[in-house]
């Protein structure tokens, strides 16, 4: 029996994550064994360009088991942080999407020929994306009597990026005046188009004896009221480049209350 070297190609690659510090990328690689017998992946090196300049250079552990006579799916996730990114490549603010090289080596364990390192290349452009602006648009007074009052909160969700998002679930807490006035999750799909802007509506419902004499006397005169929204925005883009995002929800601010 005689070694025969594997091939491999990055099939493709996808936006994961997104927050206030960077985005996660998910690239998908595939590797063809044609051995009769499983081959090891001990591990793999890369080296991420962006605008023909090197960013990112790393190693990765895998200890992986490649399929004999098939193919196999290994990914590589990469992260990519905003405070360096603008440090090495200020003008990526001007831009919508930027080229990308990503050079990789995977390290394979095969028969009669030992370790091999598997050289693959891959050439793409990627989005710069940027996190959606949520604000609280208003707040209406639905039902008020002594011992609660009903509210509706309104957000505006603004898009500014080049690509469509699809919101599919919202974590959050909601305070007023520094009280939890309320938490839940909304799972209601919203289309926001590229640039465009949405609005999401949730029903609080304030206990007014909990929330002490301070907050019923902000609530009574209804103006001057501040407010905390905090936790997690579930999304995904109209491309299959933009896979399924999380968006950390952290905002402040104060309005007057609309009766």
């Amino acid at each position: 029996m005689t070694g025969i070297q594997p091939t491999g190609e990055v099939k493709g690659v996808k936006l994961s994550g997104l927050d206030l510090r960077g985005i996660d990328l998910l690239f998908d690689v595939e590797v063809d064994n044609p051995n009769p017998v499983a081959i090891s992946l001990d591990g793999l090196d890369y080296d991420l360009k962006l605008l023909n300049r090197s960013f990112l250079k790393g190693q990765q552990a895998m200890g992986m088991s490649l399929a004999a006579d098939g193919k196999s799916q290994v990914e590589l996730p990469v992260r990519m942080e905003f405070e360096r990114l603008l440090e090495h490549y200020s003008e990526l603010s001007k831009h919508d999407d930027v080229p990308y090289q990503l050079d990789l080596g995977l390290g394979v364990d095969v028969p009669l020929l030992g370790r091999v390192r598997l050289p693959i290349s891959y050439q793409g452009r990627l989005p710069v994306p940027k996190l959606p602006d949520v604000r609280v648009s208003r707040i209406d007074v639905q039902r008020m009597s002594l011992q609660a009052i009903d509210l509706m909160l309104e957000l505006e969700v603004e898009n500014p990026n080049r690509f469509a998002l699809i919101l599919q679930r919202l974590d959050y807490q909601f305070k007023l005046n520094g009280i939890d006035v309320g938490q839940g999750t909304a799972a209601q799909s919203l289309n926001i188009d590229k640039q465009g802007k949405g609005r999401v509506r949730l029903p609080l419902s304030l206990d007014l004896q909990k929330a002490g004499s301070g907050l019923y006397s902000a609530l009574m005169g209804g103006r001057g009221l501040s407010y905390e929204l905090s936790g997690m925005l579930d999304a995904s883009g109209d491309t299959p480049l933009i896979g399924d995002i999380k968006i950390p929800l952290d905002r402040q601010g104060s309005f007057n209350l609309n009766r």
